[in-house]
């Protein structure tokens, strides 16, 4: 499906008609008894040819880029350049990213989120919607329900297909629609209901039932309006199918129509919805402009929708103040949207800020989606107590849960193994009227798999296909990821059969779980053939697939890079081009283009091989050198790296043998990044002010991404530094986090709280810490009665109690002779008396093992000429 600025040759038989009222009311009722007939038939097929739609074969220079407006105004054009220019730091809103390929969409995918219904209607039409509702699948039920009321106006039709959107009834809403347009006779009345109709489908993800509907109407007439186009419009956005709303948008002057505020806020609209990039969509505004149609609210909330993906919270905070300036007043959907992208940006303090402050001081107040939204950013930064604590607000208020937040109550106690709770909330749901779906039960499946409960990821398997409720892709790819972390490759094999005789297609979201699973394993050779394998069946990997397999390289991950993997399943015709050849050069193979499944074989190959006939080769100092091979090709695939992918870099580097194959993992990296990995290698190689003054610059970058991406980055930076001795180098860095407010937790006089740091981060911090004291204690100041180092005890640990940060902070103090010892109520807790501390900081021989020293000083630069011998991947 291609764009059509060329007009297709069908359309010269299909002009504008104008109405003819006597002539349509003389063929009324043969008209009616036809529509009747076709209507049995309309929604059979879900497709039709290609040749009788809006879109031609042609295609011309640009058509998926708007134009912009030549002669917009001066002044809106200026409040739109910081917009379209560069990004006000070097590090990109990316680099914040994500650590998992599950996101709204994803996670919705069971039904459209329901969208309060607002449409005017009769209290028939309400009595008419219980019935239905209660009439379930019969079909001779359904139509003895709308023959025995008989609705007559378009507004109460309107809104029952609005409401059967909410709930994904599309059974409900075909019958409806046909039972109301057998008996219309007006042609607004028949538009009217359309539009509403392909709008339905849109939500309800039948894009090809909405493009027969289309067409079926704009060829009756009924259709060619300016309503139904933004309708249609609307409905691809919706479907990731922008091009071709580019494309009908483009053909509505052939069809003498004018796009109106209507249409442009549709085309805007379709572009959010399909996550297209701020600065393609932000071109139909200027376009808008420059036609006469001012924006209004809509126009905003849609355009502040493109920076919800990729959590673009700062420039929601310019277009809000846009929509200030020019005086348009902003709704609860506008805070919402708001909302959503800082919590996709990480930026919880300022969500929360927006709930409690920003909407009281405009009279708007939150609801049910505000509240779903901060749980669900709650939930996914990891602050499980503040999520809960939002639910609880909720039932304060007596905000009513709807599906979304019910399903992400029931993911959030599964994510924390309380699967009583999640039952609960589960069973409440159905009581509550509202139906489980397969949201809910990929959640729980998901959380059961996390904590290796097998037998209930099966039962909930096969529970929800018994309730014909059916699985989608991600329910498959949770499920195959479930048995091949636990190595259950038969199981594996039996859920991916299910899957192809589904005929569903493997994504991006399904290879990226595989090989997530396959690294978890050590299979590193494996997750590499796989990558090759989805490179070539054109499922483009993006940063999620990289980091799992860079983090595999790690060696207190991967005990072993397997060997003697018959690589039969490989294939020998296509060989991947650019740098993805760096993997096949690995496999040593090429790749098959015939009809064998790859991911099949591989799967039985590994369970034949699970009684431990695999060989394993002994990791050599040369293995972390190979992430430069897959940096490379995430660059040249313009795969954006991100702050995870830097902190598995980091994470490599402290499992370097030697200092020597760190420093030549870190220059090699430079390459194509020379401010965050020059900064990390400058700081390793011991260099002085001026790799320091970088360091600066980069930290001030910083400030502008999310709290836990700064936590993370300094987390990691400050592991490695510890880790190769640059302990100097590493308490400058905690310090300047501290400063930066880096880490939330609490820092003072009685209390260090670690609970956010990593095992160097936290040395360093003990170190600055005590120093700290010891000024205090010389200054003449009283210690408080009792100090604590707090660290947690390791309940989210592989291994309950046995936490690695208190282990490594236990191990500090005993080998500095601090006397801090474990509190006996609590095991995450290290407490001393401060008169104690206090004397033991006085001693003269204290200061000395307190204060830090960098193993390698002021060491020279690697010469940029200077060339390590790099392996590449064929060499595993």
């Amino acid at each position: 499906m291609a764009s059509t600025p060329t007009t297709p040759s069908h359309f010269s038989s299909v002009p504008p008609r104008p109405s003819n009222n006597n002539q349509r009311h003389h063929h009324n009722q043969n008209r009616s008894q036809h529509r009747r007939n076709n209507n049995r038939n309309r929604w059979a097929s879900s497709s039709s040819s290609s040749s009788t739609r809006y879109y031609s074969s042609a295609s011309s220079a640009g058509a998926g880029v708007p134009s912009a407006a030549a002669t917009a105004s001066a002044a809106f054009s200026s409040s739109l350049s910081p917009w379209l220019g560069g990004q006000k730091t070097q590090l990109a809103p990316e680099f914040s990213g994500r650590r998992s390929n599950r996101n709204p969409g994803k996670m919705n995918s069971g039904g459209p989120r329901a969208v309060p219904n607002n449409q005017q209607h009769s209290k028939a039409a309400e009595e008419v919607l219980h019935s239905l509702s209660n009439a379930g699948n019969d079909v001779a039920a359904i139509d003895s329900v709308l023959l025995n009321y008989r609705l007559y106006v378009a507004e109460d039709y309107v809104y029952l297909l609005k409401e059967f959107a909410n709930t994904g009834d599309l059974l409900l809403a075909t019958r409806t629609y046909d039972f109301a347009m057998s008996r219309a006779t007006d042609s607004t009345f028949m538009g009217k209901l359309t539009s509403n109709m392909i709008r339905t489908l849109g939500r309800l993800k039948k894009i090809e039932l909405a493009l027969n509907l289309f067409e079926e109407s704009r060829s009756r007439g009924y259709g060619n309006t300016v309503y139904s186009f933004s309708a249609m419009i609307s409905a691809l956005g919706r479907n990731d199918r922008f091009q071709e709303a580019v494309n009908l948008f483009r053909s509505m002057g052939y069809f003498g129509l004018e796009p109106n505020l209507v249409t442009y806020n549709a085309i805007i609209d379709a572009g959010a919805k399909g996550e297209i990039a701020f600065d393609i969509v932000v071109k139909f505004l200027e376009e808008m402009i420059d036609a006469g149609c001012l924006p209004d609210r809509l126009t905003y909330n849609s355009l502040l929708k493109t920076c919800v993906p990729k959590g673009r919270w700062q420039l929601c905070k310019d277009l809000l103040a846009e929509m200030e300036r020019k005086g348009i007043g902003r709704d609860v959907y506008t805070y919402n949207t708001y909302v959503d992208a800082l919590c996709k940006g990480g930026r919880m303090d300022l969500a929360r800020h927006a709930i409690d402050v920003e909407m009281p001081a405009k009279n708007i107040w939150p609801n049910v989606v505000t509240y779903s939204t901060l749980m669900a950013g709650y939930s996914k930064a990891e602050r499980f107590e503040d999520a809960l604590n939002v639910y609880d607000e909720m039932k304060h208020l007596l905000i009513r849960l709807d599906r979304v937040s019910y399903n992400a109550l029931v993911g959030l106690y599964a994510n924390l193994g309380w699967f009583e709770e999640a039952v609960c909330k589960f069973k409440e749901m159905e009581s509550c009227g509202i139906k489980n779906d397969v949201v809910t039960y990929n959640a729980l499946i998901e959380g059961y798999g996390r904590y290796n409960r097998y037998v209930e990821v099966r039962k909930l398997f096969d529970e929800m296909k018994a309730r014909r409720i059916y699985p989608n892709d991600l329910t498959y790819s949770t499920l195959i990821k479930i048995y091949t972390k636990g190595r259950m490759y038969a199981e594996a094999m039996d859920v991916y059969r299910e899957f192809k005789h589904e005929g569903m297609e493997t994504d991006v979201v399904f290879y990226s779980a595989l090989i997530d699973a396959l690294c978890k394993n050590g299979l590193i050779k494996s997750s590499l053939r796989l990558l090759d394998v989805m490179i070539e069946k054109g499922s483009r990997p993006n940063v999620v697939t990289y980091n799992s397999i860079i983090d595999a390289f790690r060696v207190g991950q991967t005990p072993a890079l397997e060997s003697g993997v018959d690589t039969s399943f490989q294939s020998n015709d296509l060989q991947i081009k650019h740098s993805s050849s760096t993997v096949s050069t690995f496999l040593d193979q090429k790749t098959d283009n015939g009809n064998n499944d790859e991911i099949m074989k591989m799967l039985e190959q590994l369970a034949a091989e699970k009684a431990g006939l695999t060989k394993k080769d002994k990791r050599s100092t040369q293995d972390n050198l190979y992430i430069v091979q897959i940096f490379r090709q995430m660059h040249e695939m313009e795969v954006k790296p991100n702050v995870v992918t830097f902190s598995a870099i980091l994470n490599a580097c402290s499992c370097c043998e030697t200092f020597q194959d760190a420093s030549k993992l870190l220059d090699g990296l430079r390459v194509f990044d020379s401010q965050v990995y020059g900064v990390a290698h400058g700081l390793l190689m011991g260099h002085g002010q001026g790799i320091w003054d970088q360091a600066q610059r980069l930290f001030d970058e910083l400030e502008h991404m999310d709290s836990s991406t700064a936590s993370a980055f300094y987390n990691a930076l400050t592991d490695m530094l510890w880790h190769f001795g640059q302990k100097l180098g590493a308490q400058m860095v905690v310090i300047e986090g501290r400063n930066r407010n880096v880490w939330k937790g609490g820092w003072s006089t009685e209390c260090l709280d670690l609970h956010l740091t990593s095992c160097g981060a936290a040395c360093a911090m003990v170190h600055s810490w005590l120093l700290e004291l010891r000024t205090t204690v010389f200054g003449g100041q009283k210690p408080p009665p009792i100090l604590s180092i707090l660290t947690g005890w390791g309940k989210h640990s592989k291994v309950v109690g046995n936490g690695a940060l208190r282990k490594a902070v236990e191990a500090l103090l005993n080998g500095i002779g601090a006397p801090f010892q474990i509190a006996e109520c609590n095991l995450g807790r290290f407490v001393s008396e401060g008169t104690e501390v206090a004397a033991w900081l006085r001693q003269p021989s204290t200061l000395n093992v307190l204060l830090l020293h960098d193993y390698i000083v002021y060491s020279q630069p690697v010469e940029r000429n200077q060339t390590f011998n790099i392996p590449s991947l064929g060499a595993l």
